[in-house]
């Protein structure tokens, strides 16, 4: 593509097959995105920026520099973001202007808000979920290898383990391999 390195925030009204610039194309490349509504928060893959759109990506709000992995947004209420740390999740009800950390949660790589639950993958491979916004969490099941990469809908949970990915559609208590051998992403 003739675009820049840091694409910005783009948007496509075709499935993916196009997209267009909405803002901050030459300025930012986004590692993790998440959007509830017109609420979009996203990490700069570059320096670790966090930042917050609420008019779908237009404009942003620079929340800082705070040392976060993951983020997920909860669905009903935006201003609820939760966050991975390497000391352990954190928890926003500010729109992620401020983190705390929530006690004696598991360590925790990779969140995935789907409804009323929240999915998590730990680095070990273990999954937990937590049904009232991260302030509990169960152990559910284990996708069998160091994850990268979560997407959950109800108790639908995908995975990206390793080289492979897989499913599940028990909320995460069983695991089906459903690619195998995927190459370095």
């Amino acid at each position: 593509q003739d675009m820049p390195a840091d694409l910005g925030f783009q948007k496509s009204s075709d499935g993916g097959r196009s997209w267009q610039a909405v803002s901050l194309e030459g300025q930012v490349d986004f590692h993790r995105l998440r959007a509830v509504g017109s609420v979009v928060l996203g990490l700069s893959a570059h320096d670790g920026r966090l930042m917050r759109s609420r008019d779908s990506g237009v404009t942003w709000k620079d929340l800082g520099t705070p040392p976060l992995y993951d983020i997920a947004v909860d669905p009903r209420n935006p201003d609820r973001v939760l966050a991975t740390t390497e000391q352990g999740p954190v928890l926003s009800t500010d729109g992620g202007a401020r983190f705390a950390p929530i006690d004696g949660a598991p360590l925790l790589a990779l969140l995935s808000w789907a409804g009323p639950t929240v999915y998590a993958a730990a680095p070990s491979g273990d999954l937990y979920t937590s049904g009232d916004g991260g302030a509990s969490w169960t152990r559910t099941g284990s996708v069998g290898g160091q994850p990268s990469a979560i997407a959950a809908n109800r108790e639908h949970v995908i995975v990206l383990a390793g080289a492979t990915i897989v499913e599940s559609t028990d909320a995460g208590t069983t695991f089906t391999p459903r690619i195998t051998g995927l190459g370095e992403h």
